[in-house]
């Protein structure tokens, strides 16, 4: 009879406190994360270049392995999308440039999963010139997704001549079908739940709109617009290389570009000082405030070129490491475990 009672006591009271945690919760005064172990749902993706890797013995001393939790998209960089990948986990055919072969990077990929079940992992296909996207082979790049065991693929389309014009209010650009038709057949050949992200130029939804204006301007001036217009409902996520655009770029001024063409998630770009062109260098001041509008825009998150790069120089604020940045941005997007090491 006893046992009886203090059961349905103690039954009561977690009655009444699922009342109060969620009266609490409409009211706003308890933050959602307190009911998550996964902290926010922010994203923070890096780009793992993979000459830059560092040898290992095993697969889980390799850098890829050892990623922490918070860098929750991991893009490795990369292959050339018209390499031919024939099986057998070779990654040098398709110009994978890792310091170990392919079984390990595979392990390495797998215990960085178990370790953090919530990252996922792409393959960026990159390459310096046009003829390797003319010649995009998606059968070896599923293959190679498939014996990965990857979550997707980013497209990192960087033609050498766009041939953008700006005309009446709005911009086309030569490569405008090609970038169209290389979307349509990646989606094609990674039908979802696997993701088909692109890492899209700093000023590629210029010259159009409110934004024909918007500084600087440049070869590249709306080479995303028309393939977003077209396309983009076949992608899951914008990566806005808000970067080696010198200082007369705004990286909020960009995404406000990039949201006007499309509704889904995108993520604001950051690299390591120093940057490949224009003479300008994020500081942690400047990525502590693109953290914020990130987090009061809506936007998804923020991206690092690279997980690996290290500035020319003493690392201090003004001229921060890979780590300082990622330390950075995961306290301000509201991850978790932010002091672990990259």
């Amino acid at each position: 009879m006893k046992e009886g009672w203090i059961n349905n006591y103690l039954s009561m009271l977690k009655y009444l406190l699922v009342i109060v945690l969620c009266f609490a919760f409409v009211r706003g005064n308890i933050n959602p994360k307190f009911l998550t172990s996964k902290g926010s749902d922010k994203l923070f993706v890096g780009y793992f270049v993979a000459e830059d890797e560092k040898n290992a013995k095993k697969p889980e001393d390799t850098g890829l392995a050892k990623l922490p939790s918070y860098v929750n998209i991991v893009n490795i960089a990369g292959m050339n999308p018209s390499s031919t990948y024939l099986g057998d986990l070779n990654l040098k055919s398709c110009g994978i440039d890792l310091p170990y072969n392919g079984k390990k990077a595979k392990q390495a990929i797998e215990i960085l999963k178990q370790k953090n079940p919530d990252t996922k992992v792409l393959i960026s296909l990159g390459a310096p010139d046009e003829e390797a996207w003319i010649n995009l082979n998606e059968t070896s790049i599923i293959r190679l997704v498939q014996d990965l065991d990857l979550d997707g693929v980013d497209i990192d389309y960087e033609p050498s001549v766009p041939e953008c014009v700006q005309q009446d209010g709005d911009v086309s650009c030569k490569t405008d079908a090609h970038y169209i038709e290389i979307v349509k057949r990646l989606r094609v050949a990674l039908p979802r739940p696997y993701l088909l992200t692109v890492a899209a130029w700093s000023i590629g939804a210029y010259g159009q709109g409110s934004y024909q204006d918007s500084l600087p301007k440049g070869n590249y001036t709306g080479l995303s617009v028309n393939m977003l217009r077209q396309v983009g409902e076949e992608l899951d996520i914008v990566h806005i290389m808000s970067y080696d655009a010198g200082d007369t770029y705004d990286p909020t001024e960009a995404y406000w570009a990039y949201r006007s063409l499309y509704k889904g998630k995108i993520t604001l770009g950051v690299e390591v000082p120093p940057e490949a062109w224009g003479g300008h260098k994020y500081t942690m001041s400047q990525v502590n405030s693109l953290a914020e509008f990130v987090n009061k825009q809506g936007a998804s998150g923020l991206m690092m070129w690279s997980l690996q790069k290290e500035p020319s120089g003493p690392i201090t604020d003004n001229n921060p490491d890979c780590q300082l940045i990622a330390k950075g941005a995961c306290l301000k997007l509201g991850l978790l475990n932010c002091n672990d090491p990259l």
